[in-house]
């Protein structure tokens, strides 16, 4: 008991020991120390360099240098596993440290409200039968706008990569039908090739290819680029200083995301639903994948993204949004469709 009151009165300065003994003090240092990554990454390196130093002092008798080739282990095992837990977080400490090293990538758009972008990559799907149609079809029935990452590949010819006539004609058609349904597209460059990896000029093909194609669905080149906001994701989410200047030549912003449930693999399909319901914030952007396992996960998650309060739309939905809240929290009480919200906290679809 007397080792309990004094770990209580160590995690909880100022404050009595919990009454009624040893117990309770245990369930209470346990409940905070439990609620603190901190004191159980502290706990774990203890018990690893412990074990290691027991194994070590029990069969070697160079035990001192065994030792500290263990405790190293011990270290590198447990920054691996750390870094592997940020990465599939997405923890906000790490996107906040890329934003402040890249400060013109867009990982998030910090906001109070409600508000969180769904967006969608690699449509349509080469490779696989693509699902944008039942994709489409699950966004209207959840009344949930988003923004389309195109790859313009399928548009090519076929001796070059792209789809049949026939496939052609239909995916533009439904990316037609997303538009007219209040979704927006984003260029995701021309094939599912890491962008980091090609040459400049490869890159610069990929890039207008799509671009081409996006300005073709808008309505020409006048109304593509009169948009008031225009975004670009590289694929792979890589990028380099000349994949940066091209995006921002044509106006576009550069944008990955802080909430990707890593979709593309198939064997994380049935997790996909409750990372999503969980990690969905106000202020997140979202990425999943045209994947023939996506219309599922969609179909769960969206639901009970709902049921926590949250409203998922497009990227410049929830910019605008973002902006008018800025303005109004500083004062500005211009009017005007920039400083207005609707009544679900988006703006109304941009054309």
């Amino acid at each position: 008991r007397r080792i309990f009151s004094r770990a209580a009165s160590a995690i909880f300065p100022g404050r009595p020991v919990p009454a009624g003994g040893g117990m309770k003090t245990v369930k209470a240092v346990t409940r905070k120390a439990c609620g603190s990554w901190r004191v159980l990454a502290a706990v774990a390196a203890v018990l690893c360099s412990t074990t290691a130093a027991v194994l070590g002092a029990s069969f070697t008798e160079t035990a001192v240098d065994d030792l500290a080739l263990a405790v190293i282990g011990s270290l590198l095992v447990l920054a691996a596993l750390l870094l592997l837990v940020t990465a599939y977080l997405q923890a906000d400490w790490a996107v906040g440290a890329v934003e402040r090293y890249v400060p013109e990538v867009v990982w998030r758009i910090p906001t109070q409200l409600p508000l969180a972008a769904l967006t969608i990559d690699d449509i349509p799907l080469l490779d696989n039968p693509s699902s944008l149609e039942e994709i489409l079809d699950i966004l209207g029935e959840n009344e949930v706008r988003a923004t389309l990452f195109v790859m313009s590949g399928f548009d090519a010819d076929v001796a070059e990569g792209g789809m049949e006539p026939g496939s052609r004609a239909r995916y533009k058609a439904l990316l037609a039908r997303a538009v007219a349904e209040g979704h927006e597209l984003g260029n995701h460059m021309q094939f599912d090739r890491p962008a980091i990896g090609m040459t400049h000029e490869e890159f610069d093909g990929s890039f207008h290819h799509c671009d081409a194609l996006l300005a073709d669905l808008a309505g020409g080149e006048k109304a593509w680029r009169d948009r008031p906001r225009r975004w670009f994701r590289p694929a792979s989410a890589m990028w380099d200083g000349h994949i940066l200047a091209a995006a921002r030549e044509l106006g576009y912003t550069t944008v990955i995301a802080n909430c990707f449930p890593f979709d593309t693999a198939s064997a994380t399909r049935l997790l996909n639903a409750p990372y999503l319901t969980r990690r969905v914030r106000p202020g997140a952007i979202v990425i999943v994948h045209d994947r023939w396992h996506t219309p599922a996960t969609l179909r769960q998650a969206l639901p009970l993204i709902a049921q926590r309060g949250l409203q998922l739309g497009t990227l410049s939905e929830l910019q605008a949004a973002a902006d008018a809240e800025a303005k109004a929290s500083s004062g500005d009480t211009r009017s005007g469709s920039e400083s207005s919200l609707s009544s679900d906290g988006f703006v109304g679809p941009q054309e």
